[in-house]
């Protein structure tokens, strides 16, 4: 019999390649290239990793060494996705509108065995955190019967130690993030972009602390369901969720800063010296 640990993250790649040729279908583009394009809404490279990760971590445990390799597997996989692939993209996506430009007003002849490079390779943040999440239903659907100490786990009351970890937690979140954008405030007002991101981190940070606090509360009190260790934990994965997006964001500033027209026309006068061309 073939391994789950092989068609469970060949299921997630189908359902991840069907919702992208879906979804391209909807808008107007009935490319059928998207059924084994990488790029796109979900990532399909995040929905196999994750859900590899996922299924062993139900059947294996998070003490396992196997999971502990398809963890970081996925981590890579998914850092590569928005990180280095999509730096490719990016640098296509310029590439071609250069040789356009200067094919169109001639300064360069494009060679005639020149091929348009491909510019969809990696994920915007978004796509690879739905590919995740779809990855982990799949793996979970193929779980069911792993799910029972879970559920156990996160619908018991937190111990009196976790309590006050949690209430740590929330509020060193919103204490340094206060103390950090305070410290930094008069460097972050030389980027207006910088500085819009960094106050959307406090908002964030201040929030979600606060509601952490809250449910520690809870928990401490024992009101209810709400008192269970599962509130605490969907906080903090939407957390996580936001604080990724605003890095990545915050990332892409600064990559946007360091090519300003100066360094830009240096760039491609350069490039146009090099290829023996009038400037």
């Amino acid at each position: 019999m073939i391994t789950p640990y092989l068609y469970v993250p060949l299921l997630a790649w189908v359902i991840a390649q069907g919702i992208k040729v879906s979804i391209e279908i909807i808008k107007g583009d009935a490319d059928f290239k998207y059924l084994y394009a990488s790029g796109g809404m979900p990532s399909a490279h995040s929905a196999v990793v994750c859900s590899l990760a996922g299924y062993t971590f139900y059947h294996q445990g998070i003490s396992s060494p196997l999971f502990g390799v398809t963890a970081i597997l996925a981590g890579i996989v998914m850092y590569d996705s928005f990180g280095v692939r999509r730096s490719s993209g990016e640098q296509a996506k310029t590439i071609n509108r250069l040789i356009e430009e200067m094919t169109n007003n001639g300064t360069l002849r494009k060679p005639d065995d020149y091929n348009r490079l491909r510019e969809i390779l990696g994920h915007q943040p978004l796509e690879v955190i739905v590919g995740a999440i779809l990855g982990g239903l799949v793996a979970t659907l193929f779980s069911l019967d792993q799910l029972d100490p879970i559920i156990k786990w996160l619908t018991s009351t937190a111990s009196t130690f976790e309590i006050y970890a949690i209430y740590s937690l929330g509020a060193s979140m919103v204490a340094l993030t206060a103390i950090a954008y305070i410290s930094r405030r008069k460097k972050l007002k030389r980027n207006k972009n910088t500085l819009q991101l960094s106050r959307y981190l406090l908002c964030v940070n201040i929030l979600f602390g606060l509601l952490i606090m809250l449910a520690g509360l809870l928990a401490k009190e024992s009101i209810t369901v709400y008192g269970q260790r599962w509130l605490v934990c969907t906080i903090l994965s939407v957390w996580l969720i936001a604080v990724l997006i605003i890095a990545w964001r915050w990332l892409n500033v600064g990559r946007v800063a360091r090519f300003d027209s100066e360094n830009i026309n240096y760039r491609k006068n350069a490039w146009l010296k090099k290829a023996g061309k009038k400037r």
